[in-house]
């Protein structure tokens, strides 16, 4: 017997219709945790990134500063904060000279510099040496060119010493 026909004529009943599919959108609310987790996470480390470079951002504002009125002593005194700054004092305060300019390109970070230009060099100062210690401990004027390469010098050292955890 054929029951379909009699239920449906006799209680006059429409038929069934299913609801549709749900849609990807909107987002379920476990979706959008993901996804607000995701940019906490994305929007710390940036925060993290900035809060790690603001002292070379610092150092490099101040050697922009220093760049208008030449001035190597300032300078020099400059680098000696910065360095002491990441540096034991046992390391950077006694040297001088030719010392403390081939101590500054030992710092510099080799890997990064072979990554930028190709090259595992990364002296800057050394090939300054004679001009720096000849202007800084001698009695000869600072010639706008020198003055030009050392402030160079000082931004890549800055840009690229090994800082060794330290920020």
């Amino acid at each position: 017997m054929n029951l379909e026909g009699y239920v449906d004529s006799a209680l006059n009943l429409a038929p069934l219709e299913l609801p549709a599919e749900p849609g990807w959108w909107p987002l379920p609310a476990s979706a959008w945790m993901l996804l607000g987790g995701l940019v906490l996470v994305v929007l710390l480390w940036l925060g993290y990134r900035h809060y790690q470079g603001r002292f070379k951002r610092k150092a490099l504002g101040l050697i922009s500063q220093l760049e208008g009125k030449p001035d190597l002593p300032a300078l020099d005194s400059l680098l000696r904060r910065i360095a002491l700054t990441y540096y034991p004092r046992n390391q950077v305060a006694g040297l001088s000279g030719e010392a403390w300019l081939a101590w500054l390109d030992e710092q510099a970070d080799k890997q990064q510099d072979t990554r930028l230009n190709g090259k595992a060099d990364s002296s800057q100062f050394m090939p300054l040496k004679e001009s720096w210690l000849s202007v800084l401990y001698g009695n000869k004027p600072l010639e706008q060119e020198q003055w030009q390469a050392f402030i160079a010098a000082s931004r890549h050292w800055v840009l690229h010493f090994k800082t060794e955890g330290k920020c």
